[in-house]
């Protein structure tokens, strides 16, 4: 499919890609993200750029993927390789069934530095939050790790794994059961021993 077409979702599509994040779905954003896809069918994709950007930056997946494509094609903004990749990671991880392949398609298109820097950004500003409290982080960062870096960070994915199953959050169980069935004995008792110490710096 075009990869323009699929920005004009339908509000069934809207509604669907919330269905896991609920608190981000009130009446404003949900016009605000309407406004953005007519925008985007009168071509207007500089005010769907600003409509997309205020909902992606609230951590809503389908203004996150909509705002990727519209700087992986150059459309309302410079094209821009690097907040493409950023965005649609974030969509990837705040579960937008899409955004794995538009990932995939960017990181064919950049270097491997590229990747590591958008990776480093993303790290940085999801440590903020999971060490403020934010329990959701703690899966984000170690899908991050795990799969965004150019080479698998084992032991980070581990740690915030780890973490991510002490607050219960959804998911982290079967992850942390693929990134664990590879680590040695030694080196899964010193991830423990840091995951505890990291788990405990955690404001609470």
């Amino acid at each position: 499919m075009n990869k323009i077409l699929m920005l004009t979702l339908t509000y069934s599509i809207l509604t669907g890609s919330f269905s896991h994040a609920e608190e981000h779905k009130t009446p404003i954003s949900t016009e605000m993200f309407l406004n953005g896809v007519a925008a985007v069918e009168k071509k207007d994709f500089v005010e769907a750029v600003k409509l997309f950007t205020v909902l992606a930056e609230s951590g809503e997946p389908a203004s996150q993927y909509n705002l990727s494509l519209l700087h992986y094609k150059g459309l309302g903004t410079p094209e821009n390789y690097q907040s493409a990749l950023y965005w649609a990671w974030s969509a990837a991880l705040d579960g937008y069934e899409k955004a794995p392949s538009l990932v995939d398609d960017i990181r064919d298109d950049v270097t491997d530095d590229l990747i590591t820097e958008v990776a480093g950004s993303i790290v940085e500003s999801l440590t903020e939050k999971a060490m403020s409290g934010d329990d959701t982080a703690s899966i984000k960062l170690g899908k991050t790790y795990f799969s965004l870096f150019l080479e698998p960070d084992i032991k980070n994915a581990y740690i915030w794994f780890v973490i991510a199953q002490a607050l219960s959050v959804e998911g982290s169980d079967e992850l942390l059961r693929e990134v664990k069935k590879d680590i040695e004995t030694p080196d899964l008792l010193s991830f423990q021993a840091d995951a505890t110490a990291k788990f405990n710096e955690i404001s609470k």
